[in-house]
C-alpha cells in the first residue's frame, strides 16, 4: 500500500485508495465511517449478509459497490470478492483493495484471511490468536509483567474441578473465544461447575473471580501504531451483570489515569495495532490495573459517539482523515463526561417524558435500542454529558431509579 511511515500517502494527486469494507449495516451509526470515508474520496467497496435495500440510502450511496454473500463461508466471500474485482475491472479499475476494514469483532478473522489471501496490508490469521483468544492474552499479560486473574483452558470435568479448587470458588468459565457477555458463567460451587461443563461446547477458560470496578482504554492508533486518541470508560457493572438484569449504566471519564495510560499504551506497542481503533478493558486494583480482555475494534454500540460528545469531536471523520493519508487532527482534551443508561421493560419513578423534561439540557441522544442490543445495553438509551461529575452520578441515579 502506497502509505509512508508517517501515515501520509505518497503518491500522486490521482491515485485514490480502494478500501474493503465488511458489513457495513451494523451497528448502524458505523455507517458514518463510510460516509466519511466517501467524502474524502476514498473508494468503499463492501461485502455483508444484509439486503442492500434495507440499508440507510445515504449509506447505500456512500458505496462503490456491496455483494450480499455468507460471511461465515470464507469460499463465499472470495466469490464475492471476485464479484467486486469483476466491477472494478469495468470501470477501468486495476482490481484490488488497498485496505479491508471491519470494525467488528465478529469479522476479525475474515478480514485476516482476506489480507492473507489477497497480499493486502493490515492483520494476518498469525495474529488472530494473541487478539482474539483469552489464553493467549493472559500469556501476554504475564510476559508483559502486568497483573492479571488466574486461569487455565479446560478440556474435562476432570481439570475443571482440579483447577478450580485450587483458585477458590466463585470462578468465571467463559469462552477462550468470544465478546461480551455470551457463554460467561459464574460458578459457585462444584456441583454447579460440573452441570455448567457437561453442557458447554468449543474451548474455554476457567479462571479466578475478581470483584473490582472495571474501566476501559480506548482509542485510535494512526499507520505508525501512535495512539491519536485515548479514551476511558467507568463501568457502573460488568456486561454480565447487565445481562443478569441489571442496569446498565457507563461513562466516559474526563481524566485518563497515568498508570491506565501507562499500561495501554505498553500493550498497543506489544500487540502491534496499527491504523485500527483497540478497546481494552481492565479491573481497577487500588491504583493499579489488571487487563481482563483486549480488542482490535471501536467499543461497542454507542460509544464511538459518547467519545464524540466528551470532545465536541468526530472520531468517524478522524477515522477517514488519518486512513486517506492526513493527519487524524483530533483534540484529546475531554470537556465532558458522558454517561450511558439503558432502561429496562420495568417500572421506574421517573417516566419517559419526566426524563426528557428535567434533563433536556445535558441529554444529547436518546432512542429505542436494536433487538440485539436489549440484554446488555438496554431497551431505550439515554446519553447525557455534564463538565461535572457529580452532576453526572446523581443524574444517573434519578434515571434509574426503580418503583413507585
Amino acid at each position: 500500500m502506497q502509505i509512508d511511515a508517517a501515515g501520509f500517502r505518497s503518491t500522486s494527486k490521482r491515485w485514490r485508495m480502494e478500501l474493503l469494507y465488511i458489513s457495513p449495516e451494523f451497528p448502524p451509526n458505523y455507517a458514518n465511517f463510510i460516509l466519511q470515508l466517501n467524502r474524502l474520496g476514498v473508494r468503499v467497496w463492501a461485502v455483508g449478509e444484509a439486503d442492500f435495500y434495507e440499508m440507510a440510502p445515504d449509506l447505500r450511496s456512500a458505496l462503490q459497490w456491496y455483494v450480499r454473500t455468507d460471511l461465515r463461508s470464507p469460499a463465499a466471500v472470495d466469490g464475492a470478492i471476485g464479484e467486486l474485482f469483476s466491477v472494478q475491472s469495468e470501470r477501468g479499475l486495476a482490481p484490488h483493495f488497498d485496505l479491508v476494514e471491519s470494525h467488528n469483532e465478529q469479522w476479525l478473522r475474515l478480514e485476516a484471511h482476506i489480507n492473507q489471501t489477497r497480499g493486502i496490508d493490515g492483520l494476518r490469521p498469525a495474529d488472530m490468536d494473541r487478539l482474539k483468544k483469552k489464553s493467549a492474552m493472559k500469556q501476554l499479560f504475564r510476559d508483559s509483567g502486568l497483573l492479571f486473574a488466574p486461569g487455565e483452558p479446560v478440556r474435562s470435568e476432570v481439570q475443571a474441578t482440579e483447577l478450580a479448587g485450587r483458585l477458590g470458588y466463585p470462578v468465571i468459565l467463559k469462552p477462550d473465544e468470544g465478546v461480551g457477555s455470551a457463554g460467561i458463567h459464574r460458578i459457585e460451587d462444584q456441583e454447579q461447575l460440573l452441570r455448567t461443563v457437561a453442557q458447554l461446547n468449543g474451548e474455554y477458560l476457567l479462571e479466578k473471580f475478581v470483584d473490582a470496578p472495571i474501566v476501559t482504554y480506548d482509542g485510535l492508533v494512526n499507520y505508525s501504531g501512535e495512539p491519536v486518541f485515548e479514551n476511558s470508560l467507568v463501568y457502573a457493572d460488568g456486561v454480565l451483570d447487565c445481562v443478569l438484569g441489571k442496569e446498565t449504566f457507563f461513562y466516559v471519564n474526563r481524566q485518563m489515569p497515568a498508570r491506565l495510560a501507562e499500561i495501554g499504551r505498553r500493550l498497543v506497542r506489544s500487540l502491534d495495532i496499527r491504523r485500527k481503533f483497540f478497546h481494552f478493558e481492565f479491573f481497577r486494583i487500588g491504583d493499579d490495573y489488571m487487563p481482563i480482555e483486549i480488542n482490535c475494534r471501536p467499543p461497542g454500540g454507542a460509544i464511538v459517539d459518547m467519545m464524540n460528545y466528551s470532545t465536541d469531536g468526530d472520531l468517524y471523520a478522524a477515522y477517514a482523515r488519518m486512513i486517506s493519508g492526513a493527519n487524524a487532527g483530533l483534540c484529546g482534551a475531554k470537556k465532558y463526561y458522558c454517561a450511558y443508561i439503558g432502561r429496562r421493560n420495568r417500572p421506574y419513578a421517573l417516566t419517559h417524558a419526566d426524563v426528557l423534561a428535567r434533563f433536556e439540557k445535558m441529554l444529547v441522544e436518546h432512542g429505542s435500542n436494536p433487538a440485539i442490543y436489549w440484554d446488555a445495553m438496554g431497551r431505550y438509551r439515554y446519553i447525557f454529558r455534564s463538565a461535572s461529575e457529580a452532576e453526572l452520578l446523581q443524574t444517573a441515579a434519578e434515571i434509574l431509579k426503580t418503583g413507585i
